[in-house]
């Protein structure tokens, strides 16, 4: 991620504050403080979806803690614009994973083999009994 260390985000930041930068060029009324923070918010948090962690994280390394509304709220915008974009492989709605909600709505489940024991009851053949308990 460009040299950078602390992987995609610190990358993120600089991004953004660039943006949030070259913003209070075109708006001079604009706080060049709150525009890079809000920018720089922003973008990553609609990389990583994490809104209360990249506010808090940017005001403090900029000591701008009365910057926190307008970051939080530039975060919340920007993950509800975002929310259904995932940039990352692993946000992606994952379908190999059944919860206990699907499997209720599926039905009861059908008997497997793993579900019906064998037995022998001593007069040469084996005999299957379904097990109740799963």
């Amino acid at each position: 991620a460009a040299g950078y260390r602390g992987g995609f985000i610190f990358p993120f930041f600089s991004a953004g504050a660039a943006f949030g930068k070259g913003l209070t060029y075109a708006f001079p009324s604009l706080s060049p403080t709150v525009a890079t923070l809000c920018f720089a918010a922003g973008i990553n948090v609609a990389i990583t979806r994490t809104a209360l962690a990249s506010t808090l994280i940017l005001c403090a390394l900029a000591g701008e803690i009365n910057a926190g509304p307008p970051v939080l709220a530039a975060s919340m915008v920007s993950l509800f614009i975002t929310t259904y974009m995932p940039f990352i492989r692993s946000q992606v709605k994952r379908t190999d994973i059944v919860r206990q909600t699907d499997q209720s709505i599926a039905g009861p489940k059908s008997k497997s083999k793993r579900d019906v024991e064998t037995y022998d009851d001593g007069d040469g053949e084996e005999e299957e009994e379904e097990d109740d308990a799963a």
